[in-house]
This record gives structure tokens, sequence and C-alpha cells, in this order.
């Protein structure tokens, strides 16, 4: 789950989840919100381009005391700003699964330049992982 959340001059998303996978899906849908796709918002694997398929894996460690662990913050942002190069250099992310996402060739138009390592922040609460992250526009 995710929102946007009000920021001064950047793009700013509250996401709450259960697990890594799920943090690359919302990031995927908020991507999506921000990218102008020439054939569609809704972006289909097709017979076509199959074989252009790109899997990329991360290795995201789901760790005790996350919330105060510098080495996991680091990671979420270098995966994140990982997956935003791969969209400005021409691959969209259109899956996720065991924390490897799967991109096709697709050029996009896309709003979000990089996340910000100021203000992001993690807090366990519960079983759920809240981030919040402003993305430079």
């Amino acid at each position: 789950m995710y929102r946007e959340i009000e920021h001064k001059a950047d793009l700013a998303y509250e996401v709450i989840v259960n697990d890594i996978d799920e943090l690359l899906r919302d990031l995927i849908e908020i991507f999506k919100e921000n990218a102008e796709i020439e054939s569609s918002k809704n972006v289909e694997v097709s017979n076509d381009n199959l074989q252009n398929i790109v899997k990329k894996c991360y290795n995201i460690k789901m760790i005790k005391d996350m919330d105060e662990s510098d080495e996991f913050i680091d990671s979420v942002f270098d995966t994140v700003n990982d997956i935003i190069s791969l969209i400005d250099r021409g691959y969209f992310p259109i899956k996720v699964e065991n924390s490897c996402i799967y991109l096709i060739p697709l050029r996009v138009i896309f709003r979000i330049k990089a996340l910000t390592y100021h203000a992001l922040k993690v807090k366990v609460l519960g079983s759920r992982i809240h981030f919040w992250m402003v993305f430079d526009v």
C-alpha cells in the first residue's frame, strides 16, 4: 500500500509493506503513475516481447532492527535508484518475483530522477514496514 504525501518541491510517498517483493511491486506502480507510456498505462507482456525480457535480482535482506540499520537503508536506496537508472536507459519494470524485477524494452517520459537519501526513512510497526521516500523530479 502506498500513498503520495505532501512535499514542498519534490514527490513524496509513504509505502507500507509486508516484505521486499511488495515494496518492489508498489514502486513499479508509483513509477507507472509517474511515466508517460505511449502504448498504455497497463504494460503487458506479449508474445512479441517475451524474448526481450530482462531479469534483474536484488539482495535486500529483511533483518532484525532494519529501521535502525544503515546497511538496510543503503540497500533500499541503491536498489530503487538502480531501477530508476534502468528506466532511464529504456527498460521498464513489469513484474516482481522473489526479489527480482522483470523489465521490457520501453522508452518512457519519466518524471522521477532519483530517490533522495536525506528523507529516506524506515520504521517497523508490528509486522509491517513503513517507508517514507522522497524523489527528485
